[in-house]
């Protein structure tokens, strides 16, 4: 019992984390281009990973059959960085936060019914339709052209990748551990994303700045290895549904902190949108009767 309350009290802190990185990473791309800035957060990451798997004794080896999703998982890891940071630099870090936090369970849903033709149960479609109306208000369509602004577009292909990721990721990991998943999609990154330093130039370690290390460090130590380690740490410990619900708290996060660092006032139709995505993704992957039977109860 007291280890699963520590963990959930890690769990919280690692959630706080991941919606912690939207607005830092905005910052950073103030002062380095997306790709010369998703190149260093690659390369520390990987480079992070490497005690931690020594330390839990995870192996490096990829097994042969888990090369797919390993390569998979990195192609779609590569794509949703680099658009993770050229779209935070045209709109709000929060509001980017909550639509790629919410909407990428949703279309990881969808994608895995017409990649395994799975019937849906009524659950899962009553959530499938709160992820639809939650995309009409993450979005702001007011009107037409307004879901083809540029900001819409890059999220919601970030989004899409994004649960792309979860699936490949869940395809490679029925054979490599799941550390050593992020550990190869790290590396994999940050050797795509090192050619740009060719391209802009190599930048003055002593010109960037105390904000920007700083920002860079916590994003990808804490936000990434740190947070991304107690994940699964504390989903084996507290089970998938239980560990798996923290995750609800990101977007809550990234709006809280987007606010507090950036100034950003959250939209009304964001916080709309999100609350009814976080039912969706309830309905879709965590929900169970008991919870209701419980209350009654009370």
């Amino acid at each position: 019992m007291k280890k699963e309350f520590i963990f959930s009290v890690l769990l919280l802190i690692a959630m706080a984390f991941w919606g912690l990185s939207w607005p830092l990473s905005k910052i950073m791309i103030e002062y380095l281009s997306p790709y010369e800035t998703a190149c260093i957060r690659f390369g520390l990451v990987a480079l992070s990973f490497v005690p931690v798997m020594i330390y839990l004794h995870i192996p490096f080896k990829i097994p042969k059959v888990s090369h797919k999703g390993v390569f998979l998982t990195s192609i779609f890891n590569a794509s949703y960085s680099i658009l993770f940071f050229v779209g935070l630099s045209l709109g709000d870090a929060g509001s980017a936060g909550v639509i790629v936090t919410t909407l990428a369970p949703i279309l990881a849903s969808i994608i895995g019914v017409f990649i395994h033709h799975n019937s849906l149960l009524k659950r899962e479609k009553i959530g499938l339709f709160l992820g639809l109306v939650s995309g009409v208000f993450l979005m702001g369509i007011n009107h037409l052209s307004s879901l083809f602004t540029s900001f819409n577009i890059i999220f919601f292909i970030a989004a899409l990748l994004w649960g792309s990721i979860t699936l490949s990721s869940k395809s490679a990991t029925s054979h490599i551990n799941a550390i050593a998943l992020n550990f190869y999609s790290s590396f994999f990154s940050f050797i795509v994303f090192f050619p740009s330093f060719f391209i802009f130039g190599f930048p003055q370690i002593q010109n960037l700045g105390g904000i920007f290390w700083f920002c860079m460090i916590v994003v990808a130590l804490l936000s990434t290895t740190f947070a991304t380690t107690i994940f699964y740490k504390g989903v084996n410990i507290l089970g998938i549904n239980k560990g798996g619900s923290f995750t609800l708290l990101v977007p809550i996060f990234a709006l809280l902190f987007s606010c507090l660092i950036l100034g950003e006032i959250p939209k009304l139709h964001t916080i709309i949108g999100g609350v009814i995505a976080i039912a969706a993704i309830y309905f879709i992957n965590l929900f169970n009767p008991n919870h209701f039977k419980k209350k009654q109860s009370l």
